[in-house]
């Protein structure tokens, strides 16, 4: 493998960017639409610290699934990156909606100073937003955008701009001679990232290869879920030239029918770039990319977050955290794909 690319992160690109590549928007005044909301919650939170001034502040952080590669990252960044006089309380949802929000119920119970939320449902969780509003404690959401309710701002990688940097790489990687291929998207009906992953990517493929033929488009869970589904894929087009998956789970599942049904000659690009991704990528093989994020940023940007918070600063309403393409050769970003 070459060398590869010196990682330059960018910790928060700006709200205009992030806007612009979510498919999901809020109704006026919901979630952090509204400066004055989002300025109110932060007084609140600078008025609560000065009252406890000299004492230690605490974070509670109720993450979707602690057993998951990504999340124990997002985990390291708010541990690595905690000031001085700060401590965190942890809680694994483990994929329940209801024990997630019995942990906020807890945490507001023993009133900490701010939450870090990543919700295991983003309907679900406006309940939790709205009883950290009733006891004053601002919540800073991260990976998963809430559909409503109050929050001080939303912290997440990219997942657009992501879909549209897997269709570039891909057009000028894979199909440089082919102005009409044959693709497979596997998503999760779910996850509002998986819809704006497929979305940037159906977008942008479309306007780089108008004539670009879309086979199917199939939604799943866990790894074995994919492989049946691409097996069926498989057998049902001769032609198929790639497998966009939504994350990892997409994507080794496909790899998985692809080594068993002996068909090398389709390729996959993944959205997450784990580390048995990056395994399967280095083998030169049908995994050819997947799209990195960079989830100890995120947790760094969520702890950043909530120290301005609760110094009374107003945030943006989004704050997105850049996201790269993994590839045998190196990380691309969006600036080495521009055309």
């Amino acid at each position: 493998m070459k060398k590869m690319w010196v990682l330059t992160l960018t910790a928060a690109m700006t709200a205009g960017m992030m806007l612009a590549g979510c498919g999901e928007g809020k109704s006026e005044g919901s979630g952090s639409s509204s400066g004055t909301e989002a300025g109110s919650q932060a007084a609140q939170a600078a008025e609560s610290a000065a009252g406890d001034e000299g004492g230690e502040k605490v974070i509670g952080v109720s993450i979707m699934n602690l057993q998951a590669e990504f999340f124990q990252d997002l985990r390291a960044g708010i541990e690595e990156n905690l000031p001085e006089g700060y401590s965190v309380d942890f809680n694994d949802a483990n994929n329940d909606l209801n024990k997630q929000l019995s942990a906020v119920e807890n945490f507001c119970a023993n009133k900490v100073d701010a939450i870090i939320l990543n919700a295991v449902d983003a309907e679900g969780i406006v309940t939790a937003l709205d009883t950290a509003e009733e006891a004053g404690i601002p919540v800073i959401c991260v990976d998963m955008k809430p559909t409503s309710g109050s929050y001080v701002t939303y912290i997440g990688s990219d997942n657009y701009l992501g879909g549209e940097l897997a269709a570039e790489w891909a057009v000028q990687n894979l199909f440089a001679d082919n102005d009409s291929p044959s693709i497979a998207l596997l998503t999760n009906s779910n996850s509002s990232a998986a819809t704006l992953r497929i979305s940037g990517f159906k977008d942008k493929i479309t306007e780089l290869l108008p004539d670009v033929e879309i086979v199917a488009e199939e939604t799943g869970n866990t790894r074995e879920e994919f492989m049946t589904t691409a097996e069926n894929i498989l057998t049902a087009h001769s032609d198929l030239d790639l497998f966009f998956a939504y994350s990892e789970s997409g994507g080794l599942g496909a790899y998985d029918a692809i080594e068993s049904a002996g068909r090398e000659e389709v390729s996959i690009i993944g959205f997450d770039a784990s580390a048995e991704e990056q395994t399967a990528i280095g083998e030169n093989g049908c995994y050819k990319a997947s799209i990195i994020q960079f989830p100890q940023e995120l947790g760094k940007t969520c702890v950043e977050a909530v120290e301005s918070t609760l110094s009374g600063e107003t945030l943006e309403n989004e704050i997105g955290v850049e996201v790269g393409v993994y590839t045998a050769d190196g990380i691309v970003y969006a600036s080495d794909l521009e055309q």
